[in-house]
């Protein structure tokens, strides 16, 4: 069997456990303490009360990601970690988004989801630096941990129940201390879960920095109207796939939305409306695709706090800028770039020249 990243996160978290024991045992909690955890992934997609390490979305009864391990205290969730070494397997940007339903569901149940990944990896890339020392064919490129996937499980941590914790796969030591203080908690000993909780915090807010997620991004929406003239939404997204781009199998982009509806859905202003707007489908298209038996489609559909729209749904001042719309939505835009058009769009969106019917 070939050692993949699933395995080698695995193997560091039975490692963490038996360190937890260890420090557990001093003190007489030793027995307090179970560790679940799979050899084979497939089992990790059963839900939780069924024996795995999936959980639902409360609100929505959804089905979201799956996790690596979770450490049990009376049969009951206490930690749950979701690991990834994806900032040393190439995924430098969106990509990292991916895993963000998967500790989103243990927070929003109100336990401890933790992500556990490199803040800091780096990973053979054509665009990245040669290594002229090795050879001069090798390059490498950084990738620092997603700061959407920070921002939007700060705020999960600050709004919902549980806790939306991403900790350096480098600094086991951190997770160890979270669980050990986690049982102590329970046992109503004297602790530092809180303290520990608010320091693993304080990390992911200097990690994330002082810019605001997607600030520069050509598809945030800051300012979104409705027909009328009134201001409808200060934080939507638009989204750019098309209908080949979110069904074939070459080019499925559901799961990679599904983060970033999520981030956008937890990490936006409180009192503010989001907008879903995919600006390359047609309603048929839409209807095609909420048909579907994906879970990251129906997340998104059915999601109370999601207005899911689309290219039928806007109304356009500028016959020009509909037109080359319409004229881009069979377009490779990953191969063929359209970014003079999208940032139009955007423009456009934020200045009310688009609207929403």
């Amino acid at each position: 069997m070939a050692y993949t990243s699933d395995t080698r996160i695995k193997n560091i978290l039975k490692d963490i456990h038996l360190e937890v024991l260890n420090e557990l045992s001093k003190i007489g909690l030793g027995n307090k303490l179970t560790l679940r955890v799979f050899d084979e992934s497939s089992e990790d997609g059963r839900l939780f009360e069924n024996g795995g390490l999936t959980f639902k979305d409360p609100n929505t009864k959804a089905v979201l990601g799956s996790n690596d391990a979770g450490w049990l205290y009376d049969g009951k969730p206490l930690v749950i970690v979701e690991g990834t070494f994806g900032t040393e397997r190439g995924q430098f940007g969106d990509g990292q988004l991916n895993r963000f339903s998967h500790s989103t569901g243990v927070a929003l149940n109100g336990f401890i989801g933790v992500t556990f990944v490199p803040m800091h990896g780096e990973s053979y890339s054509k665009s990245g630096t040669k290594q002229t020392n090795v050879n001069s064919n090798i390059k490498i490129k950084p990738a620092k941990i997603h700061k959407g996937f920070l921002t939007g499980a700060i705020a999960i941590s600050e709004k919902e129940k549980g806790w939306f914790l991403v900790i350096d796969a480098y600094s086991p030591q951190v997770l160890c201390k979270l669980i050990i203080e986690s049982v102590k908690d329970k046992e109503g000993l004297k602790n530092e879960l809180q303290k520990n909780i608010d320091d693993i915090i304080s990390v992911m807010k200097t990690k994330l920095g002082s810019s605001i997620y997607g600030a520069r991004s050509i598809q945030l929406i800051t300012s979104l109207y409705n027909s009328k003239g009134n201001k409808i939404s200060s934080r939507s997204r638009m989204y750019t796939q098309n209908y080949v781009a979110l069904t074939t199998s070459t080019k499925r982009d559901g799961h990679g939305m599904l983060g970033k509806n999520l981030v956008e859905i937890y990490s936006g202003p409180k009192n503010s409306d989001y907008y879903a707007i995919f600006i390359r489908l047609r309603k048929n298209e839409i209807k095609l695709l909420s048909q579907r038996n994906s879970k990251e489609f129906q997340y998104i559909f059915n999601h109370p706090k999601v207005n899911v729209k689309c290219f039928d749904d806007l109304k356009f001042n500028d016959p020009k800028l509909k037109k080359a719309l319409e004229d881009i939505a069979s377009v490779n835009i990953f191969q063929n770039r359209q970014n003079d058009i999208i940032k139009a769009i955007q423009t456009a969106f934020n200045n009310g020249e688009i609207q929403i019917k």
